[in-house]
Parts: structure tokens; C-alpha cells; sequence
């Protein structure tokens, strides 16, 4: 998902797709220092939006442990993760 977004971003204006990797691995680092920080979102997952994207990341907190499960555009519909 991530390189697929990558690749879009790119060709819509070359650099772009760097700019949302680097806000994704850099949100990814914030999300080991706070991971209680951010809304719970259904059952035991939590979010977090990214700031300049219309992404979020979803992820839950087991033992001293994040477990993302997904980087997705927030047009899409999150039932089908936890489908």
C-alpha cells in the first residue's frame, strides 16, 4: 500500500512520494514513543492521521509492542480490514 501511494504520489508531481514516505516512517517513529497517545478507534486498535495525507495508519498496542495492520487512504472503507 505504501509503494502503491508512493508511485501515485510521484507522478502526480515528482517528489511528492518522498514527502509522503518520509511522513509515514516518521509518524511510524513518533507512534514507538506514544503509542497511548493516540485515539482508540475500534475493539483494542488505535489511529493515527497523517498530517499532510488523506492516510491513516492503524495499529494496537500488545505487551511493549505496536502492531500496525494497515497505512490506508481514509476514503476507503476500515470494516473491510477488520472484516
Amino acid at each position: 500500500m505504501i509503494d502503491d501511494a508512493y508511485c501515485w504520489y510521484e507522478q502526480k508531481s515528482p517528489g511528492l512520494g518522498d514527502r509522503f514516505t518520509t511522513e509515514v516512517y516518521s509518524t511510524f517513529e513518533q507512534l514507538k514513543y506514544t503509542p497511548f497517545y493516540y485515539s482508540a478507534y475500534k475493539d483494542n486498535y488505535r489511529k493515527i492521521l497523517l498530517k499532510h495525507f488523506p492516510y491513516k495508519i492503524i495499529f494496537e498496542i500488545e505487551r511493549n509492542s505496536a502492531i500496525i495492520y494497515a497505512v490506508f487512504h481514509t476514503s476507503r472503507n476500515p470494516d473491510k480490514m477488520f472484516g
